[in-house]
């Protein structure tokens, strides 16, 4: 069976890593703007914790700054994480449910973009799972040594993301389900400091710049205020059933149901670690967009719950859950074929989510083309700004000016003042601000950069030559 289970994972990989080499899509912005990131090393970052930008700086230093090199970190997370999976999951159930664990997760949705596109998502699911892991073999052999190890898988999740905190009170309900008398033994604790200090830096980050991060975080979960909001809860329960790919998400439920009622220990600790971030994220989005994938970290043991069921689900179960799952994934990753089979309507281009993955190679060239080396190239939009770091030729280095929330290119501004007196490219959506126009001279339009997907015209980018700059941006942002 492991020859079978590195065989399929292996045809995974290489066929990521084909994807990303020859698939017509660029970085997504948020990859962009984390390989940007990598070239400015620091303890923590105004909206995540630094992990991903160590990961990237490390693979592009051997790949060099290109898309395989960025997203060489999700492929090869998602393959060690499969094979991880099955050593475990073997010794956990069986050789069967160890097999459907390490192989059918790639058939959901969010775990095979999240092995593709390399965004904070993959390291986090990386070090969750190995923090699931080592918190059920702690409390199988108690020892210090095991919960240091718990410990340090706990604070490289917390490096990753900030999501990690739902460590601790999963890790809490599934002893004082299982093993209560494990609270009162020493060692059990010795996990807190040993992740207390490699989560240190990212705090000393944020008591220097005034607590940004964490500023941010919560202006996140409370952005859309007022009372309940039952239609982000339903987009929230769609979300999560795409994240799965239909099916295996009911399974996923009746398990959690089913392990309550059991309470059998092996599945305690795959509802542990799972149900509780969904509910929490599901209460959340009562009161403010949650996005599907925020809840995506906490399907790891869930994905390994589903196992156990669909292995002794009857067949008329499994080939419809197997067909439908690989059907989704296959137009997720090539949604064209949509178009294809006349089922365009179902997912039209201006709501494909491929849209935002495509046309900034194309906006790059065309910006390198007025790029002379001396201009200070920017943007009122961090993902636009990022996206010209990473395609403009030289990879220049590339600014923002805030108008509605800050972002870490804030914290980037000390080298403005070097552009006094030149002149800049400026790109954007539509128009140029007024108050963009009051930190130049004069200004005129370069061009336009049309974005066509799947026969539609998505997106267009308005490039403005911007002269003589005043040496500041006029920044009033509002919002963290």
């Amino acid at each position: 069976m492991l020859k079978w289970v590195l065989g399929i994972n292996l045809f995974f990989l290489l066929f990521r890593v084909l994807y990303v080499l020859y698939y017509p899509i660029d970085l997504s912005p948020e990859e962009a703007q984390y390989w940007d990131w990598s070239r400015h090393l620091d303890l923590s970052y105004y909206s995540k914790p630094p992990m991903v930008a160590y990961m990237n700086a490390l693979s592009t230093a051997i790949l060099g700054d290109t898309e395989l090199g960025v997203r060489i970190n999700a492929i090869l997370l998602s393959f060690f994480l499969s094979l991880i999976t099955y050593v475990f999951v073997r010794k956990l159930f069986d050789e069967k449910v160890a097999f459907i664990a390490s192989t059918f997760p790639n058939l959901f949705v969010g775990f095979s973009l999240n092995s593709v596109l390399f965004t904070t998502d993959s390291p986090l699911l990386f070090f969750w799972a190995l923090s699931a892991i080592s918190v059920y073999e702690a409390s199988k052999k108690s020892t210090p040594a095991r919960w240091a190890l718990v410990g340090l898988f706990g604070g490289l999740a917390f490096l990753s993301k900030y999501s990690a905190v739902l460590l601790l009170p999963c890790a809490l309900l599934y002893l004082s389900l299982t093993r209560r008398e494990l609270l009162l033994r020493r060692e059990v604790y010795v996990s807190l400091p040993v992740a207390f200090l490699l989560s240190l830096p990212v705090l000393v980050w944020n008591v220097k710049t005034g607590f940004l991060s964490f500023r941010h975080v919560s202006g996140l979960a409370t952005k859309d205020g007022g009372g309940v909001n039952l239609s982000y809860a339903l987009e929230f329960l769609g979300g999560q059933a795409l994240l799965l790919s239909g099916l295996p998400f009911l399974f996923i439920l009746f398990g959690w149901a089913m392990s309550l009622r059991l309470r059998e220990e092996r599945l305690l600790f795959l509802t542990s670690f799972s149900l509780p971030v969904f509910l929490f994220f599901l209460l959340l989005s009562f009161k403010t967009r949650v996005y599907a994938n925020w809840a995506g970290f906490g399907y790891y043991t869930a994905g390994i719950l589903f196992s156990y069921l669909f292995v002794r689900s009857p067949f008329y179960l499994k080939l419809p859950t197997l067909l439908f799952a690989s059907f989704l994934v296959l137009v997720m990753h090539f949604t064209p074929l949509l178009d294809l089979m006349g089922l365009g309507k179902l997912l039209p281009p201006e709501k494909d989510p491929t849209k935002f993955l495509v046309g900034w190679e194309k906006l790059g060239k065309e910006v390198s083309k007025h790029y002379t080396g001396k201009e200070l190239i920017f943007s009122t939009s961090y993902q636009i700004s990022a996206e010209l770091a990473f395609y403009v030729e030289g990879k220049p280095r590339t600014y923002v000016f805030h108008i509605g929330r800050y972002t870490q290119y804030y914290l980037w501004r000390e080298g403005l003042k070097r552009f006094k007196g030149k002149d800049a490219i400026f790109v954007n959506y539509g128009g140029i601000p007024k108050e963009v126009l009051g930190s130049f001279t004069s200004s005129y339009l370069l061009g336009s950069v049309r974005v066509v997907w799947r026969g539609k015209e998505v997106r267009r980018f308005n490039v403005y030559k911007l002269e003589g700059f005043k040496g500041w941006f006029d920044e009033r942002p509002e919002r963290y």
